[in-house]
């Protein structure tokens, strides 16, 4: 039987991993879109679904599921997901593996953690040099929280962040073809979709980070799969379906 899915996804977030990977499962799903508050943090109405207010969130029949590696291993352990793969049917790799499993605790665990941390020190500078935060300082105080947010985002993290990305150059460099060590697609590889797509397709394309060729090749393989075109497209359509409405 097929589950019933919802997916509720947070402007600019993790949820595109969750849309590629339900396109590749060929499983019929639902969204709710949210729109982040002026502030950037999410609405009530993701505070209401997901104690925490973050994204991707999924309802799985009656069952929230949060944290998008979890979303990732329950979705490609259900029964239904298991069968079409032993079938053929869906061109995914199922079963972690030993790299899989890595890569896949690597990506959030060390690379999205230190590109995460950047874009709050980022974010919270320029709140406090526009007056968004606080109001009131002076021209000197603001050249002071722009030198030291500054610092820590371009002489402290950057390197840092250039290392994981280096790493895992280094893994598809040996002939890898996807972070799973497979010729599939597996849970490594749609937690790495969100770093790598805004490195090379979206807020940090220019940010002057080196991506080597090896991780520009696996993306463009992931971008050429029908099941992640179909997927971003999707993720448009929401959106303006629902700006729509507002």
């Amino acid at each position: 039987m097929t589950p019933s899915i919802t997916l509720h996804h947070l402007n600019v977030s993790r949820s595109d991993r969750i849309f590629w990977l339900l396109e590749e499962l060929k499983l019929p799903y639902n969204v709710q879109v949210h729109f982040r508050l002026p502030t950037r943090s999410a609405p009530p109405s993701l505070h209401a679904i997901a104690p925490l207010g973050r994204a991707p969130a999924l309802l799985l029949d009656d069952e929230l599921l949060t944290e998008s590696a979890y979303i990732i291993h329950t979705l490609l352990s259900l029964p239904e997901v298991q069968d079409a793969a032993k079938k053929g049917e869906i061109d995914v790799q199922v079963e972690n593996t030993k790299d899989d499993l890595f890569w896949s605790h690597f990506s959030e665990g060390s690379m999205m953690n230190l590109f995460q941390a950047g874009a709050i020190v980022g974010a919270t500078g320029q709140g406090w040099t526009q007056g968004g935060l606080v109001k009131g300082l002076s021209d000197e105080e603001k050249k002071g929280i722009e030198k030291y947010s500054g610092w820590v985002v371009n002489a402290y993290l950057k390197p840092q962040q250039q290392s994981t990305i280096d790493l895992a150059e280094g893994f598809l460099a040996k002939g890898n073809k996807w972070f799973s060590g497979t010729d599939k697609p597996g849970e490594s590889d749609f937690m790495f979709f969100f770093i790598i797509n805004s490195l090379l397709g979206g807020t940090r394309k220019d940010a002057g980070y080196n991506i080597g060729p090896a991780l520009r090749k696996w993306y463009e393989t992931v971008m050429a799969r029908p099941a992640a075109q179909k997927a971003l497209q999707r993720l448009k359509d929401e959106e303006e379906k629902a700006k729509s409405k507002i």
